[in-house]
């Protein structure tokens, strides 16, 4: 199993890990980090770290998706777009509008008023790609 290197971009990391493990596993372990789960492999085939708080790791865990999809990624967004931190909230919508994950909409446009604004800013940048579809 070949480790990226800290500075590869996450595309080339998330595509080492599916290399190494093959894309659904890449999607099922995404999903545990965003449930919260301890990481069962290296997190730098996310373009991560081991110290990372957990924050991090979830939002690590939604960007993965944004390169590796499969069974169960579309609820691990809709999951990532109710997170209590704001990054994780953020990359979901980034996400979601990114793989066409249309069920997302509602949950999205419920996040128009979100308290963070980066959250905000992400919301007004699908809305836009999504109403140009």
């Amino acid at each position: 199993m070949t480790i990226p290197p800290p500075d590869a971009h996450p595309r080339d990391a998330v595509a080492a890990a599916v290399r190494a493990l093959g894309e659904q596993a890449v999607v099922a372990w995404c999903g545990e980090l965003v449930r919260g789960a301890d990481s069962r492999h290296p997190l730098a085939f996310l373009g991560g770290a081991e110290d990372w708080p957990d924050h991090w790791r979830r939002e690590w865990g939604v960007r993965g998706l944004r390169y590796a999809w499969g069974d169960g990624a579309d609820a691990t967004v809709l999951l990532a777009l109710g997170d209590d931190h704001g990054r994780v909230r953020a990359m979901a919508v980034a996400v979601a509008v990114a793989r066409g994950v249309d069920e997302a909409l509602p949950a999205v446009e419920a996040l128009r008023d979100d308290p963070v604004p980066r959250v905000r800013a992400a919301v007004d940048r699908a809305l836009v790609r999504w109403a140009a579809r």
